[in-house]
């Protein structure tokens, strides 16, 4: 009956430590990936200015490479102007940012990335707030339309 319990002893204590290894790694992956400016936001709900929470069933992200910066996100909110005719809807560009800061806060274990780009027909202030697990919180501020947040995870690039 000592042994047993012995071994399962044993047995939890490896469990504990192979989850805080795996734990260890995540976050010194999220470090390296944000640090490095080369990693995606995958949203997985949005919330406009003026309404609830929307669940994301497709996949859009928002990446950045170094100082390229490309937005596939989709838009819920009011638009103060538009073009004649488009059709064209949701955040989507592909720029060289003119502003991109990462900022690490040690106390909360997170990072703050502030990210300003210009289109030829708008401006986006882009705040994403990263923890070390990869889950992540993004604000975009337009010209043209109100703000929206966006609700998702930090991943590598795709290759």
């Amino acid at each position: 009956m000592k042994k047993m319990t012995s071994v399962i002893l044993l047995l939890l204590m490896f469990s504990f430590i192979s989850m805080a290894q795996k734990e260890a790694d995540k976050k010194e992956n999220i470090k390296v990936l944000i640090e490095s400016r080369q990693f995606k936001f995958t949203a997985r709900s949005v919330t406009p200015m003026s309404g609830g929470t929307i669940n994301l069933t497709s996949t859009y992200d928002f990446s950045v490479d170094s100082m390229q910066v490309e937005s596939w996100l989709p838009f819920y909110g009011r638009a103060y102007q538009s073009d004649y005719g488009s059709t064209e809807g949701g955040i989507k560009f592909k720029e060289v940012a003119k502003v991109l800061k990462v900022e690490r806060n040690g106390k909360k274990d997170s990072y703050e990335i502030r990210i300003e780009v210009d289109t030829a027909k708008d401006s986006y202030k882009i705040n994403i707030h990263a923890g070390d697990s990869g889950y992540a919180s993004m604000s975009v501020l337009s010209n043209r339309r109100q703000s929206v947040s966006y609700y998702g995870i930090i991943e590598p690039l795709d290759e």
